[in-house]
């Protein structure tokens, strides 16, 4: 599921390149900007054959403007909400439900603000 989000984000928001990370990969001196996409556990839903997985997509650029966070951030729930994923057998789509404050990551040096979206996923086969 991971490398679907991954793929769709990188074919879709070409100011990233292939800058989308998972957590803990990206450091102070990585190139921004940049996304990182972090996925919570499974959680039961009302659907016989699915299940609920969240998934947080954090956006990063240099300190200059909350307008840059805010133009990218825009980009990846364009590029994820409502859209249909594949990963092998498994077939899903991500709803946009919100996002955070924006923040000054002290560590990263960076601008950030994170797009929260959750998934309605049917198991496969």
């Amino acid at each position: 599921m991971r490398n679907a989000i991954r793929d769709r984000i990188i074919e879709e928001v070409e100011d990233f390149g292939t800058r989308v990370y998972e957590p803990y990969m990206p450091d102070a001196n990585t190139e921004k900007p940049y996304a990182v996409i972090v996925m919570g556990g499974e959680a039961e839903t009302n659907m016989r054959y699915g299940f609920d997985v969240p998934v947080r997509v954090w956006v990063y650029v240099d300190k200059t403007s909350f307008s840059d966070v805010d133009s990218l951030l825009a980009k990846v729930i364009n590029a994820l909400n409502g859209v249909e994923l594949e990963d092998g057998d498994l077939k899903f789509s991500l709803r946009y439900t919100g996002s955070t404050d924006d923040m000054y990551d002290e560590t990263w040096k960076a601008l950030t603000r994170q797009a929260n979206f959750v998934t309605e996923t049917i198991r496969g086969g």
